[in-house]
């Protein structure tokens, strides 16, 4: 487990600076402020630090890169998970998972070593939260430590990778399954997309059946041949990133009904088709991939 102490860098990976302001276009810092950072002292770098989200704001940069250590995002994550202060949302646009309690509803979490688990009525999530993790904020900073703020939960792309499925793929038994009750296959459903996969835990049945037939085959062009069966059926829905998983289970509501309070999904064709991995006043810089996003209550 990482026993940062120093105040970290404000670093997003984007090393270029603005012809205008002569900011970094990725942290907002100067050139002089970037070449002192390591030597200057913890005073020196608050400084810094509290300048940046007005020079952000003038270089009409979304996000900032939170000054958390390991640590704190960890501890953050776990935080918000025991006293569900909002919703935590895994997946590409069109295709996500979110976790957070049904009212009434408690959430036990566990945190050991790099790992942050919880679950819940109806769902379980499992983030693994070390130094290749960035934590980002896309909203002015609060006097609550950010607790009412949107926050993405990123990953050094060089760091980590998904394996990506351009078609309907039976990945065989579920050896992460947070869901110890719940077994099956596991189906990726294959999106094609870096950022995250979406898949399905399917026992023996029609449903499995479906699935099989059109094994290959990439999403759009699988799904009218498998879509009524997994709706019928209502498999446990899993959702990874390069961070974690969030696993879902429930009935999976038609077209037009409204989404359960507690865990859900969504899986919109249409949304899809956008390609974007997060809102679009989420962008994320590109040295990293979409781990989580927070939304608070």
């Amino acid at each position: 487990m990482s026993t940062q102490t120093a105040i970290t860098s404000p670093c997003t990976g984007i090393c270029t600076l603005d012809e205008t302001t002569g900011w970094c276009l990725g942290c907002a810092r100067s050139r002089d402020e970037i070449a002192g950072w390591r030597k200057e002292s913890d005073s020196w770098r608050e400084a810094v630090w509290a300048e940046l989200p007005e020079r952000l704001a003038q270089l009409g940069v979304a996000g900032q890169r939170l000054p958390w250590t390991t640590d704190d995002t960890r501890r953050f994550v776990a935080e918000s998970l025991g006293r569900g202060t909002g919703t935590w949302v895994m997946g590409v646009v069109g295709a996500v998972a979110e976790f957070a309690p049904a009212p009434g509803e408690a959430v036990s979490v566990t945190v050991e070593d790099d790992t942050v688990t919880a679950h819940t009525r109806g769902g379980a999530l499992r983030m693994i939260i070390n130094d290749d993790v960035r934590a980002l904020t896309f909203d002015q900073p609060t006097d609550d430590g950010k607790a009412r703020s949107r926050i993405a939960i990123a990953v050094k792309r060089k760091k980590r990778q998904l394996p990506v499925a351009l078609g309907v793929t039976d990945l065989g038994e579920d050896r992460e399954a947070l869901i110890a009750r719940d077994s099956g296959h596991l189906f990726d459903l294959g999106l094609g997309r870096e950022e995250s996969r979406f898949c399905v835990r399917v026992a023996a049945g029609r449903a499995r059946t479906a699935l099989e037939n059109v094994a290959d085959r990439p999403f759009a062009e699988a799904l009218p041949a498998f879509g009524s069966e997994l709706l019928a059926d209502s498999p446990t829905r899993v959702v990874e990133t390069v961070l974690g998983r969030i696993e879902v289970q429930g009935a999976i509501p038609h077209p037009d009904e409204r989404s359960p309070d507690g865990p859900h999904t969504h899986l919109l064709p249409n949304q899809l088709a956008t390609e974007l991995a997060t809102p679009v006043d989420m962008p994320l810089p590109d040295p990293y991939l979409p781990g989580a996003l927070f939304y608070p209550a």
